[in-house]
């Protein structure tokens, strides 16, 4: 096409648009200007098309879609997709961006921090130089119900006493989770132990209770306390608070007494009360030991931090021996009477007397924990050096 023209513009009409047309000027009095000018669209891009939504988790989705029809995929920047919220078949907010794409060859998307067990509508808009095109179609495929999700830790508010001696009791308080993700409470569940101990003990109350009491509990000892609540999409993580219960008097004795006797020194182990029977942190033991037949003679009383106490002795006497527990509020239970006889060693040389358990009889050998180790006979077995 050659045009010859007087004036400093020219009007060309019939032009094709997306195409690129190359001018030369010709000056009757100058060299030659070659320029070259594309010819772009008035209009929007077109919507993009099979837009499809597969969910990651309840909170993520990933949205596929194809471009536009031939003819305005080439002049595209990118993408823009948007997200609707949907309750009842009802638009509840208004058109929202969720992200923009910014190459036209990207053809997809993750959508994240959508809320659980919600409907949304994804559509999507090709924008070029003019703005946003057509949103895309709302088809079947383009909407989604995200799935349901657990409901955040309940909110414990406090841990009260009702009663503060045995059997001690404790209230316990909540409020709801601060987000059910639009699924109803189905209950709470409460799991509390004391923290000495592996086992728990375990508790279901209605989803409008917001409190619990603990009954039984042991004195001087810390609870672990958990809380979690339940919706139709599973149990929420816990909510742990720590009880410590008031110290008392022990009411259980020292157990698995023990002796050694070496070179008239006598030598008396034990073990704690049992746990449940401590009440709080022993703080020391009464120790009493008797001489047997001389009633003229007070017992030897002492306090002992630990758990064991050392007396020197008479040859060829008796003794009885008993020990208590003890806590900051008092002196628990004495144990039993323990007959210990020293033998009296004629040949004048070092001897020592173990006091033990051989098997056989009717006398239990129970741990700390209150576990029977060994059912046992009490002896006496004499070494000679």
């Amino acid at each position: 096409m050659v045009l010859i023209v007087s004036d400093k513009e020219i009007e060309i009409k019939m032009i094709v648009i997306n195409v690129i047309y190359a001018f030369v000027l010709v000056s009757f009095i100058s060299d030659q200007h070659r320029i070259a000018v594309t010819c772009d669209s008035n209009h929007v891009p077109s919507p993009p098309r099979n837009v499809n939504v597969v969910q990651i988790n309840s909170s993520s989705i990933k949205v596929t879609w194809e471009p536009p029809a031939d003819g305005d995929a080439q002049l595209l920047y990118g993408y823009n997709v948007y997200k609707f919220q949907i309750v009842n078949n009802q638009f509840v907010n208004n058109l929202h961006r969720s992200v923009a794409i910014v190459d036209k060859n990207k053809l997809y998307a993750y959508l994240n921090d959508l809320e659980p067990n919600t409907e949304y509508a994804i559509r999507i808009a090709a924008f070029n130089m003019k703005g946003d095109g057509e949103l895309s179609a709302l088809t079947k495929q383009s909407r989604i119900l995200t799935g349901g999700k657990p409901p955040s830790p309940p909110r414990p508010q406090s841990i009260s006493l009702i009663n503060e001696f045995r059997p001690v009791r404790a209230k316990v308080e909540w409020l709801p989770p601060r987000h059910s993700y639009n699924l109803p409470l189905k209950k709470y569940v409460l799991w509390w132990r004391p923290t000495a101990l592996d086992n728990y003990q375990r508790a279901e109350v209605g989803p409008m209770e917001q409190s619990f009491v603990l009954d039984n509990l042991y004195s001087g000892n810390e609870y672990e306390l958990n809380i979690a609540a339940v919706n139709e999409a599973g149990t929420s993580e816990n909510a742990t608070e720590y009880l410590i219960t008031p110290t008392g008097v022990p009411d259980g004795e020292p157990l698995n007494i023990r002796y050694t006797i070496f070179n008239n020194r006598l030598s008396i182990l034990w073990d704690p009360p049992h746990w449940r029977h401590r009440n709080g942190n022993i703080s020391h033991y009464e120790v009493e030991l008797s001489k047997l037949g001389d009633h003229g003679e007070a017992p030897i009383r002492r306090n002992v931090p630990s758990q064991t106490a050392l007396f020197n002795i008479e040859p060829a006497k008796s003794y009885a021996f008993r020990v208590a527990a003890a806590t900051s509020k008092g002196t628990g239970t004495f144990s039993g009477e323990l007959r210990i006889d020293s033998e009296q060693n004629v040949r004048h040389l070092a001897f020592r007397v173990s006091h033990r358990w051989d098997g056989g009889g009717e006398e239990a050998l129970v741990d700390s924990l209150g576990r029977v180790v060994a059912q046992c006979l009490r002896s006496s077995v004499y070494n000679q050096n």
